[in-house]
């Protein structure tokens, strides 16, 4: 295993572990996936969330970008080194 493939797993698990708990971390009380597309309720002040739920679901979003992407490249990674 080279170096960066250790390191692109490693983002991955990291990716992997973060997402899990911060969808944990958040409120149940929600409309579901609808208000998670949709925008749901939350309050803002000059474009910024004081709600606690929507600021993880923003950082729900990049982490599953993060998850994605990380994905792509660990399998990239692996299509190249065994060539």
């Amino acid at each position: 295993m080279s170096t960066l493939e250790i390191v692109a797993g490693s983002l991955l698990i990291l990716a992997c572990i973060f997402t899990v708990v911060v969808v944990s971390l958040q409120n149940n009380k929600g409309g579901g996936m609808s208000s998670v597309i949709m925008g749901g309720e939350g309050t803002t002040v000059r474009g910024r969330s004081r709600d606690r739920d929507a600021k993880l679901a923003n950082i729900t979003k990049i982490l599953a970008v993060v998850l994605f992407v990380a994905t792509f490249v660990v399998s990239f990674i692996a299509m190249s080194a065994n060539k």
